[in-house]
């Protein structure tokens, strides 16, 4: 529905207007709220944004027009006509001064204002579909350079942080970087980095960040020869990942995955699988309630205190304190 104020003193023109056939579910205009002075009309526009107001000219002071500009500007009221019972050359001036789009008199003409609805509703989809445009545009720019592992990142969100849609643009890229790298589901939880789950952006682009900081290191650069084993790596945490086990799995040979994986991505083979196994533990940390020995176990540690040494060494806490809200980290 789209909500419409009456700024209104003219009992006539409250009359003429409410009596109208114009209201409701057929057109999806509804009348929200009436006042007849212009304190009441700033306190409506202060709890309620609407998206028309009609308001009577003789109420509409030249003093206040800045006002006026100020309540269209910030889309408190989207949308404002003037009307009165009689119109004249200084009615139209003032509908200038305060960016009104129509202007009616008495008798009110049913087909005009239902034209007036009808151009409303259209700037309403024109605008929607350009916000849909732009953060499928940023949301895809987005994704593309993280995928990629592009340093070019950190400026990019600098540039979309000056944008109204910066919020709902990180929650689109995330969705496309999820789904194209199902594998994170292992380590993370998309919803930790919707604009939802975060008090302001600087938040949620602080935590994106911390994905992306993350996802290099678990997708670390490398050539094509090397990405089934990463791949593999990265879909099996819980599996046996040593680098002995790993070369009879992969038909690889062992000195040579030591040494190829350590000349492409510029770590240490073990260094690597021992991130791997510590950000699925805190996954399981924080997503089930098996307890710290059976994770420990789960991710192939036979010995409980060293894995809780590991795990504090590169969490800054233990296994059971990770487990409290506030101690949430989003990257190793």
């Amino acid at each position: 529905m789209y909500n419409v104020c009456l700024f209104l003193e003219s009992s006539t023109l409250l009359a003429k207007l409410t009596s109208l056939h114009i209201w409701g579910e057929e057109t999806q205009f509804e009348i929200q709220a009436v006042c007849s002075d212009f304190n009441s009309l700033l306190k409506q526009v202060k709890n309620k944004s609407f998206d028309l107001l009609i308001a009577e000219n003789s109420l509409v002071e030249f003093d206040d027009y800045l006002k006026f500009l100020d309540i269209k500007n910030n889309k408190q009221c989207r949308h404002i006509v003037l009307c009165s019972e009689n119109g004249d050359f200084q009615s139209a001036r003032k509908g200038i001064l305060i960016g009104a789009e129509d202007y009616f008199i008495l008798p009110f003409d049913e087909i005009l204002i239902l034209s007036l609805f009808d151009k409303i509703k259209n700037k309403h989809i024109n605008s929607d579909e350009r916000i849909k445009s732009s953060i499928d545009k940023f949301a895809d720019k987005l994704s593309v350079l993280f995928i990629n592992r592009s340093n070019d990142i950190y400026s990019y969100l600098e540039y979309i942080n000056g944008y109204k849609v910066a919020a709902e643009t990180i929650d689109k890229a995330l969705g496309i970087i999820f789904q194209k790298n199902d594998w994170l589901d292992l380590y993370f939880n998309e919803f930790d980095f919707k604009s939802s789950n975060v008090s302001e952006f600087s938040e949620q682009k602080s935590r994106f960040i911390g994905l992306y900081e993350s996802y290099i290191n678990l997708y670390p650069h490398h050539n094509e020869t090397l990405d089934d084993v990463i791949k593999y790596i990265l879909y099996n945490p819980e599996s046996d990942l040593r680098q002995k086990a790993l070369s009879e799995e992969l038909h690889i040979n062992k000195s040579y995955l030591s040494t190829i994986f350590i000349a492409q991505t510029n770590i240490r083979f073990v260094d690597y699988i021992s991130n791997i196994k510590l950000l699925r533990a805190a996954w399981l940390l924080k997503n089930t309630e098996m307890k710290v020995g059976e994770i420990a176990q789960k991710i192939d540690y036979k010995d409980v205190a060293y894995f809780s040494k590991q795990f504090k060494k590169s969490f800054s806490c233990s296994p059971s304190e990770y487990r409290l809200p506030d101690n949430y980290h989003f990257e190793i």
